[in-house]
């Protein structure tokens, strides 16, 4: 593998950054390195960097400790700062799809101030239309990021989204090709649900845990969200029932629990989707499932 092809991807959550080193060529993912360093407590909180002067020590030491790239990186953001919307967009030129996306979402409160993007999800559909993913987040937030990398002396390539990661992700794996199902990402004690149904992202929603795993209510809680994602999936009629969840995040000891909700709920649930060789290559001592964001980070727009 040439050295040019193997980038940097990383992942700031609520406790840790996790970094991935690896490439995509040819259609093929592969990991070449993991990473991650704990966050001292109340770091970053949903999203929003609380401590600056913390995390950027932990930064910078986590690249001089790694030797990690100080150029080409990509950063991969979440939090409640952010909204995500499916959209249908008419054949109408690129400069005009922010435009578009603000009178979609006129609703939102300051709207016309807000930081618009989106990524293409389908360039054409058979009604002529085209599915991006809308994203509307504030200044502030984005800012704060850019200005962190900055401080730290590391040049950000690519600043991408959760779940834009997960639908390229996703959408790589055949395994998961016409099916219906949900990726839900423990962080701490918030819980992401992202729903998916042949071949298309839903939504997604944002819970609170109050549990800790460790407790005896974290299962019922955890089994809360699946049973009220699988309702939610029966009211938009999409055409299918879920057939799997996959959880991100979750200590591995609660993997024993897993059991019980497929009994529960009849739905299958596991770490992380099959897959095949060709499609993605990770470390022997690797958990797929906990880097399923930086996985999906590491699929660029031209492949």
């Amino acid at each position: 593998m040439k050295k040019k092809d193997v980038s940097a991807h990383v992942y700031i959550t609520n406790s840790k950054i996790q970094v991935l080193m690896g490439s995509c060529v040819k259609n093929k993912l592969q990991v070449v390195n993991c990473y991650e360093e704990p966050l001292e407590e109340g770091c970053i909180l949903n999203g929003i960097i609380m401590n600056n002067y913390s995390l950027q020590n932990t930064l910078t030491e986590m690249w001089q400790k790694y030797n990690l790239p100080a150029k080409g990186v990509t950063l991969v953001v979440n939090g409640s700062s952010i909204t995500v919307k499916p959209l249908k967009v008419p054949q109408i030129a690129p400069k005009n799809v922010p435009g578009f996306i603000r009178g979609e979402l006129r609703d939102i409160e300051g709207i016309q101030n807000m930081l618009v993007d989106y990524s293409v999800v389908t360039p054409k559909n058979p009604d002529g239309s085209c599915s991006i993913l809308a994203v509307v987040s504030t200044r502030e937030f984005i800012t704060s990021y850019i200005s962190l990398f900055k401080e730290a002396k590391i040049e950000l390539e690519v600043i991408d989204l959760v779940q834009n990661c997960l639908i390229k992700m996703m959408r790589r794996l055949k395994s998961l090709q016409g099916k219906t199902y949900a990726m839900f990402i423990l962080d701490k004690n918030m819980l992401m649900q992202c729903l998916f149904s042949n071949d298309n992202f839903v939504m997604t929603r944002r819970s609170r845990i109050l549990a800790d795993p460790t407790d005896e209510g974290f299962e019922r809680e955890v089994g809360q969200n699946i049973n009220s994602i699988i309702q939610f999936n029966k009211s938009e009629q999409t055409g299918s029932d879920i057939t799997d969840i996959y959880l991100s995040g979750f200590p591995e000891d609660v993997v024993q629990i897993f059991p019980h909700f497929a009994e529960n709920f009849g739905v299958n649930v596991r770490a992380f989707p099959e897959f095949l060789p060709t499609e993605l290559t990770v470390l022997p001592e690797m958990n797929p499932s906990e880097y399923a964001v930086l996985l999906g980070s590491m699929i660029r727009y031209s492949d």
